[in-house]
């Protein structure tokens, strides 16, 4: 598994020449090349209720300079017909440099955000076929952030907030053929829409864009693991047309009951 994680990441980064990543130079015209390390985790506390626990790190190439940590908690409800709600707190360190979503001068070292969100989700049936189910999942997110701005020397000299409207629709498709041993379970897709709203909204509303691709292991009934490639674009309004960070991505997420995640 180690070996397949690297040659994957190796075949990402190599993918794309028009956006050579060298770790001595930094992104050139927008583009981005990143790696995010994820997990994330729903975790049953009772029949109705559970925990959120989420981590996410995020660097320059395969684990070069970090460009985000995020840690985000919650409060989980479940509710019939696999609809599930979640009120969220997040933690978000973002790290600039140059060319990338954070390039002003004024800012420099970690900038600081927190967030709250509220969130929907609902998974269905999309199809079966060989005693096996494809799935479609609907998440809804409004979040209310605030963020951070800061310098190295001064620290943190001013809040912003904004409001974002959050809509991705999450599907994953059984393979066909064996999946024992280290073959794949399942292919995952998804595309997400970010907008700003509201009198913080600024004037453009679209916030991002992500559309995502990636094999999945079920690794037991309560865990997977999935590797992937997702393409994140964000418009900008410092003369470039838009950013474009093409992010390897690797994450573990787990349904298993609080006690059990503990080994109680």
């Amino acid at each position: 598994m180690v070996k397949l994680f690297w040659s994957l990441a190796a075949v990402l980064f190599a993918s794309s020449p028009e956006l050579g990543f060298a770790q001595s130079t930094p992104p050139l015209r927008g583009a981005e090349k990143s790696s995010w390390y994820m997990y994330f985790g729903d975790h049953p506390v009772t029949k109705n209720y559970g925990i959120h626990l989420e981590a996410q790190y995020r660097a320059q190439g395969v684990g070069q300079e970090p460009t985000q940590l995020l840690l985000r908690p919650g409060i989980v409800r479940y509710f019939p017909k696999n609809i599930v709600v979640s009120v969220l707190y997040a933690y978000v360190r973002d790290y600039p440099f140059q060319g990338g979503p954070l390039a002003d001068s004024r800012r420099t070292g970690p900038q600081p955000e927190q967030r709250l969100a509220e969130e929907f989700r609902w998974t269905h049936t999309l199809a079966n076929y060989s005693g096996k189910r494809a799935t479609a999942q609907h998440r809804f997110r409004l979040e209310q952030r605030w963020l951070g701005q800061s310098s190295e020397g001064q620290g943190v000299y001013d809040w912003h907030f904004g409001e974002r409207a959050r809509y991705r629709l999450y599907t994953q498709f059984p393979l066909p053929f064996n999946t024992k041993d280290a073959r794949p379970d399942y292919f995952a897709a998804y595309d997400e829409v970010l907008v700003r709203f509201g009198p913080h909204g600024g004037t453009s509303a679209l916030d991002q864009n992500r559309t995502y691709g990636a094999l999945g292991w079920k690794l037991s009934p309560e865990f997977n693991l999935e590797i992937g490639y997702l393409h994140q674009y964000l418009p900008r309004s410092n003369g470039f047309v838009g950013e474009h960070n093409n992010a390897f991505q690797f994450s573990i997420a787990s349904i298993a009951p609080l006690r059990k995640l503990f080994g109680r």
